[in-house]
């Protein structure tokens, strides 16, 4: 295979979702995203040998779209995620490592993907697939430990509860193009 290189819009369907899941020592949370996830920019593809390198494909998510549907857990998580430096996670599809049926036919692989929270980038492979002619889904639910992005976890009730030091980042992007 040789090296192609496209350049395209990506759409995200509205069906998309992320939630940021985790739990104190004495309960679960769920934080939805609440916007419309949009990537602005066109999308470069580079195909080197068997994987897709995608360049411009950056999402990037409001720390104050996500909400618990509590507010003062709203307030904690964007404490936490140090909102007023940081407004924004970027989520960064960085590459595509289809497992190939044929030279031009795939139907699943990996992504790779890019979480950049509190100006610190870390690197994740998570599954993708593909559904109907044209619309790519990328789902996973991958574990971020806050100390990975030097943020603490945080306490109430004087240390009484405590976030746990690991959240669950779950998501389904579905995209299209206009290719």
């Amino acid at each position: 295979m040789g090296i192609g290189q496209e350049s395209y819009r990506i759409f995200i369907d509205p069906s998309s979702r992320i939630t940021v899941d985790g739990s104190t020592n004495v309960n679960r949370f769920t934080f939805r995203y609440t916007e419309q996830i949009t990537i602005d920019k066109p999308v470069k593809v580079d195909r080197i040998d068997r994987k897709l390198k995608l360049k411009g494909g950056v999402i990037d998510l409001k720390v104050s779209a996500f909400d618990s549907g509590n507010g003062l857990m709203n307030k904690d998580f964007r404490k936490m995620l140090k909102e007023e430096e940081n407004p924004f996670i970027q989520v960064e599809l960085a590459s595509i490592n289809p497992t190939w049926k044929t030279s031009e036919l795939w139907l699943d692989g990996k992504v790779e993907i890019l979480i950049t929270l509190n100006s610190i980038a870390r690197k994740y492979v998570v599954p993708c697939k593909i559904e109907n002619p044209g619309s790519l889904l990328i789902y996973g639910k991958q574990t971020l430990q806050l100390a990975d992005f030097n943020l603490e976890a945080p306490t109430r009730m004087m240390g009484m509860v405590k976030v746990n030091e690991q959240v669950e980042f779950d998501f389904a992007l579905r995209f299209a193009t206009d290719k």
